[in-house]
């Protein structure tokens, strides 16, 4: 790779991993978007994935995951982004070169339930959350939380295959007039 284009490349993913980090940061302070923001930001790793490779994509994933967890102060947030919405952008071109409809579901709702399982255990290790007191009702809580959790990580990968089209189409384009890829 040209020394330009290699510059290009880390000032591009620079920007964008200060971009994601700076939304995971303010939505920090609402707290109606702890669980929309890790959505749309991981949704700006499509950038990466798609001009520079996957490789490119972990390094940038990484640096906003550790980020966010050392600087955004709601660290449900930050663990969402980092447990599932960070790395499924990068995970999901792989899964859907599947031929096998069935067994891309099955293997995109184990990505969603094992990351979200390991998530709570995490939550419940690090931040001291009693998610494993049996005479608390947040059973009913973890319960409702996988069900509408699984609805909305499939509307998630549908809208997240959508953006990877629009980017391909229209996005792309755009960017290319302001940044050599």
């Amino acid at each position: 790779m040209r020394q330009s284009a290699n510059s290009a490349k880390i000032a591009v993913c620079g920007i964008l991993t200060a971009l994601s980090l700076v939304a995971l940061i303010l939505a920090g302070f609402l707290g109606v978007m702890t669980y929309a923001a890790p959505m749309l930001v991981g949704g700006i790793m499509i950038v990466p994935v798609k001009e520079y490779g996957t490789k490119t994509a972990v390094t940038m994933f990484t640096a906003v995951s550790l980020l966010g967890i050392m600087l955004v102060t709601d660290k449900e947030l930050a663990f969402f982004y980092l447990m599932l919405f960070g790395h499924y952008p990068i995970l999901q071109p792989y899964i859907n070169r599947l031929s096998s409809r069935l067994v891309r579901f099955f293997i995109k709702a184990a990505i969603f339930n094992g990351c979200s399982v390991l998530a709570i255990w995490l939550a419940s290790v690090v931040m001291a959350v009693p998610v494993f007191d049996t005479d608390n009702p947040i059973w009913l809580v973890l319960l409702f939380y996988f069900v509408v959790g699984n609805f909305a990580f499939v509307f998630y990968d549908h809208a997240l295959w959508e953006f990877f089209a629009l980017y391909d189409a229209k996005l792309r384009v755009f960017l290319r007039k302001f940044v050599k890829f």
